[in-house]
């Protein structure tokens, strides 16, 4: 059993766990992604970065394990049932994989977004951060911020339609990240 922490921000829920041998899962994360560089793909740059760094699951098998593990929470927790999918969505506008990891360096940040397009449930998960590597922070008017602090092998889970964003990076090191989105079950027939 997965212990979680919930959190109610403005009628949302927001939960969070540590992923289970989430040592395991980190390093070989950070290694793939070290010896992967040249196959990234890139879909948009936001203040002189990358936003998100895409590889195919092929090239980083152990995405699955979060993932699977994001679906089987949200459903025993929250009753919703998800998809999970590791390859782009047939027959959308999607060229990428829905997960993508996020690399931040000293002094950059993620800006105000949601990733409520065709996913219903959102989360991250943090493969190597420090203090005042930047907090993770939700928003919504009328309302203060929720801050959650990064830590390693850390999963937060949230829905997609959830404005957020994360802080500017203090640390002495990249903040790295894999986040990533569920889709609903089933699948709803419209034109993706």
């Amino acid at each position: 059993m997965t212990l979680t922490e919930e959190y109610s921000f403005g009628g949302d829920r927001i939960l969070t766990c540590m992923v289970p041998s989430y040592e395991e899962i980190v390093i070989s994360l950070l290694t793939k992604l070290a010896n992967e560089k040249k196959n990234f793909q890139f879909s948009h740059q936001i203040g002189g970065r990358w936003e998100n760094s895409y590889l195919s699951v092929d090239l980083v098998p152990s995405v699955r394990v979060p993932m699977r593990l994001a679906r089987n929470l949200v459903k025993e927790k929250w009753g919703i049932s998800t998809i999970v999918l590791f390859e782009p969505l047939a027959g959308s506008n999607m060229p990428h994989p829905p997960f993508w990891f996020n690399i931040a360096n000293v002094g950059e940040k993620t800006g105000i977004h949601d990733h409520a397009k065709l996913a219903i449930i959102s989360g991250v998960v943090y493969l190597q951060c420090n203090s005042d590597c930047g907090e993770l922070f939700f928003t919504k008017n009328g309302y203060d911020d929720l801050l959650i602090t990064p830590e390693e092998g850390k999963m937060v889970l949230f829905p997609s339609s959830l404005k957020h964003g994360v802080q500017v990076n203090k640390s002495a090191k990249n903040r790295i990240s894999l986040a990533f989105n569920l889709f609903p079950f089933p699948l709803p027939s419209v034109e993706w």
